[in-house]
């Protein structure tokens, strides 16, 4: 939802004109005192046990990088990737970083891993990387990641969001009669849209319930039911710090507007919001914290929410969907990739996956007819890919790119099945605001596209749908040939 600001930090320093990629030929020009004053700066010293949160490893690489300690940059960031496999933000600094001590061999298999999980960008742009160019093995692999960036998408535009709809976090679909409903942030509410994107002239009135900014919606179409996750950030209009920590769970008669119940988290100290919710068939709603990592429930005629599970396992959850059995809870961590609830023993699983395909960056996460689909705003390029799972649901069969850098994409998010196609946000307005909800200086605020695409089963063996096979094809042809004899993959350190 909002930007790593740590990680941006980093990638913004290899981008321009870090001291780490012009330290000897910035010295060699300089005088004696001048190197004495490069030299005099002590190097902080990490921990030899490094820390585990992401924010804390991204300032220590900050720091390691201003300082030119290549050797404390490169440990700091193989921790971070152990921790955060997916995360294609660590690959490019580590690739950096391997370059910097003039280690090919790393470096190269790194970027081919990128480029094999359809991570696509273009290592040029970081002049670190100056050590390891000039090669064939560089620039063939160079070349495919560029094309990754490309994209590939056979998404059709189904409309355009009102103007108003700003910072969109949810959208559902009421099979009954027709209209998307979706959620806002900015000016917390709930609107009824037609097929076309207009907003129906004698929809219900949620929005007399809605105090707070709404994160999920979900429709029980048979009991006419409107579920609603809110909770108060500094980006909804009209938010007082006395308002942090409010949320609800508004139950909502799907025709009248007519709030039924309201559900709260209950006050433990610890930081809490509602974030995204599932829907079970027997009615029974699973909710994920958007500040703890928990996972509550509330059954049927339930009185306040229970907590189904919670831990470290549990450590970034934002999308949640049900499989039809109602069995399997599946989650997508934004940094660990697909994880799994089985409501037969209330216990986490980290979902396995090839080691082609990325799983970081996830937001968005439904569940069609024993396929996952996944918006992953946090991939490199943005993309949304359809996952085919094994018979019992517990593993990856094999994964099919259906969009990947379409034209409409800023940060796109949610979807919803809407009949035979699938709906999602194309776009969304987070990064034109800052952490205390004041709009950025020149940043936009377009209406938001809801793109779709029709649901298709996915070829077991791994073939893409014709109209990306083609453009697949065209991008292979433009290719070398052959690939290049690649260095020896490192030897394993043994840690």
């Amino acid at each position: 939802m909002r930007p790593a600001i740590h990680s941006l930090i980093v990638i913004g320093m290899l981008l321009g004109s870090s001291n780490l990629a012009h330290a000897q030929n910035d010295q060699s020009d300089q005088s004696g005192a001048g190197q004495a004053s490069v030299e005099q700066a002590a190097k902080t010293r990490f921990p030899q046990a490094l820390p585990k949160r992401f924010d804390l490893l991204q300032g220590m690489a900050a720091t390691a990088l201003t300082e030119d300690n290549t050797a404390e940059f490169v440990r700091i960031l193989e921790h971070a990737q152990k921790l955060y496999p997916y995360d294609h933000r660590i690959m490019v600094q580590l690739v950096a970083g391997y370059a910097l001590q003039d280690e090919k061999t790393k470096a190269y298999n790194l970027m081919l891993g990128m480029q094999q999980q359809g991570i696509g960008f273009d290592f040029n742009q970081l002049p670190q990387t100056e050590n390891i160019r000039g090669t064939e093995s560089y620039q063939y692999i160079n070349d495919l990641l560029i094309s990754n960036a490309e994209g590939a998408s056979i998404s059709d535009r189904a409309f355009t969001l009102p103007p108003e709809a700003r910072l969109t976090e949810a959208i559902s679909f009421d099979s009954q009669s027709q209209h998307f409903i979706v959620g806002t942030v900015r000016e917390p509410g709930i609107m009824v849209l037609d097929q076309s994107g207009v907003p129906v002239v004698d929809a219900p009135d949620f929005n007399r319930h809605v105090a707070h900014a709404v994160f999920d919606l979900a429709v029980d179409a048979s009991r006419r039911h409107l579920w609603a996750s809110t909770s108060a950030v500094p980006q909804q209009v009209g938010y007082k710090s006395s308002d942090f920590g409010k949320n609800a769970l508004l139950k909502l008669d799907l025709d009248s507007g007519d709030l039924l119940a309201s559900y709260r988290i209950k006050p433990d100290g610890s930081p809490h919001g509602m974030g995204n919710i599932a829907l079970a068939s027997d009615g029974t709603v699973y909710l994920a914290d958007l500040r703890s990592p928990t996972i509550y429930e509330l059954p049927p005629d339930a009185e306040q929410l229970t907590v189904l599970a919670v831990g470290p396992a549990l450590p970034n959850i934002h999308g949640i969907a049900l499989n039809e059995q109602d069995q399997l809870l599946y989650l997508a961590d934004q940094n660990r990739g697909l994880a799994f609830i089985d409501l037969r023993d209330n216990r986490p699983y980290l979902m396995g996956a090839p080691e082609t395909l990325n799983l970081g960056g996830i937001e968005g996460i439904d569940y069609w007819n024993n396929h996952l689909i996944i918006i992953q705003p946090g991939m490199r390029p943005a993309r949304v890919m359809q996952i085919l799972l094994g018979n019992n649901g517990r593993n990856i069969v094999t994964a099919e790119p259906i969009d990947a850098n379409h034209e409409d994409y800023h940060a796109p998010n949610f979807g919803v099945i809407a009949g035979d196609h699938y709906h999602y946000l194309a776009a969304s307005h987070w990064t034109a605001y800052d952490l205390q909800g004041n709009r950025l200086p020149g940043s936009k605020v377009d209406a938001v596209p809801v793109l779709k695409f029709p649901l298709l089963a996915t070829d077991p063996s791994g073939q893409a749908r014709p109209e990306l096979q083609d453009i697949l094809r065209r991008r292979a042809e433009q290719q070398r040939s052959q690939v290049p004899e690649l260095l020896r993959p490192p030897a394993d350190d043994g840690d």
